[in-house]
């Protein structure tokens, strides 16, 4: 099967200095792709390059066999390409469903829906995360769960292909984790590739079949968690002993 999106040497850097290094590596059509590291190296920054924030310094995005390299990020979401941020910056001053009507009306080029149609997707996209039953509260009645839940569902009603999710568990207690580890497989179950930058290991071997570890811009490592996560590499660079004596014990 011919991959879906396609990084070939994708190099970014600042300064002089490569937040991204020569990073390669292929995504097939209906993967949950895992992206971890250490901070600093370079997962956010390999995101904005797929999503046109950054313009590369080398190497080539392809999406479904051509180059996306250089075009603007509102375009890049038009060819089917979604993304969450790590600080969620929703539309204050409208209500949840407003948010997410949103991000339906600016969406993928294949339906360019009227209002009422992106009404109807909002409210479809919003049961599907679970903020159904909070659709007309304004954003300031939101939980940070919630905020992360409409961060999810605006990018989610663009009709993406592939969703990059850029640490949406980051500060969730247990529970909350769990319910985002729901959300992340219904919208998979969807239809949509996904790719998530995570810090918490059980949600990478809950939801993730392939792994890919980033270190000072470079892979590190790249397969299934049960052995990436055992790979000494990226238990000295990135998960440390006390991880790994609890996974051998385990």
């Amino acid at each position: 099967m011919d991959p879906q999106l396609e990084l070939k040497n994708v190099t970014k850097r600042f300064g002089g200095v490569a937040a991204v290094d020569g990073v390669t590596f292929a995504i097939g059509k209906g993967e949950i792709l895992g992206v971890i590291g250490p901070n600093g190296a370079g997962k956010t920054t390999l995101l904005n390059c797929i999503s046109g924030v950054y313009r590369l310094d080398d190497g080539d995005v392809r999406w479904q066999g051509a180059s996306i390299a250089g075009l603007a990020p509102f375009r890049v979401a038009r060819l089917g390409i979604g993304r969450t941020f790590q600080i969620v910056k929703p539309f204050t001053s409208m209500t949840v469903r407003e948010n997410v009507v949103a991000g339906a009306l600016f969406g993928s080029d294949e339906e360019r829906p009227r209002l009422g149609a992106a009404f109807g997707r909002a409210d479809s996209v919003l049961e599907l995360v679970g903020l159904r039953s909070k659709a007309d509260l304004p954003v300031s009645a939101l939980t940070i769960p919630d905020r992360k839940r409409l961060e999810v569902a605006r990018a989610v009603a663009t009709r993406p292909k592939l969703l990059l999710l850029d640490e949406v568990m980051a500060g969730l207690n247990s529970v909350e984790i769990d319910d985002a580890l729901e959300m992340v497989r219904a919208v998979h179950e969807s239809g949509v590739t996904v790719v998530l930058i995570e810090h918490v290991m059980r949600v990478i071997v809950g939801v993730c079949a392939r792994v890919v570890v980033l270190d000072v811009g470079r892979v590190l490592a790249d397969g299934p968690p049960d052995v990436v996560l055992r790979d000494e590499r990226v238990i000295q660079a990135y998960l440390g002993e006390r991880y790994a004596r609890r996974l051998r014990g385990s």
